[in-house]
């Protein structure tokens, strides 16, 4: 019994991570950013520019890296490769999951480019 303690507390240890997945809407595919691009965050509301959309980005963090200051720097990273200027969270969802309760986080936005 205390081995199968073990592993449970290894394998939450080792899947701990915070990831983000671009899935593009347009078709025209911009050049990647520096992943430290300065990406602009919206979370309450649009933006009042111009602008147009260019794709969906998912972030997951689980265990202890399933809060939002986890999620989003991945979010923000990705959001840079992907060519764009500006992220708009749309949702933000954290729940636990499994028998033993492993903390998840799951936020979905819009990656923007700024129209000229």
């Amino acid at each position: 019994m205390r081995e199968v303690k073990i592993l449970l507390v290894l394998s939450i240890l080792l899947t701990g991570c915070a990831t983000a997945n671009f899935t593009p809407t347009s078709d025209i595919l911009y050049d990647s950013k520096d992943p430290t691009c300065g990406i602009e965050v919206f979370s309450a509301g649009v933006p009042e520019r111009d602008y147009e959309e260019i794709g969906i980005i998912e972030g997951q963090g689980k265990a202890w890296k399933a809060e939002m200051r986890d999620v989003l720097p991945v979010m923000m990273e990705e959001g840079c490769r992907s060519g764009g200027d500006a992220i708009i969270i749309h949702s933000t969802n954290t729940f636990a999951e499994g028998k033993e309760g492993i903390a998840n986080n799951r936020t979905i936005a819009t990656v923007i480019r700024w129209s000229n």
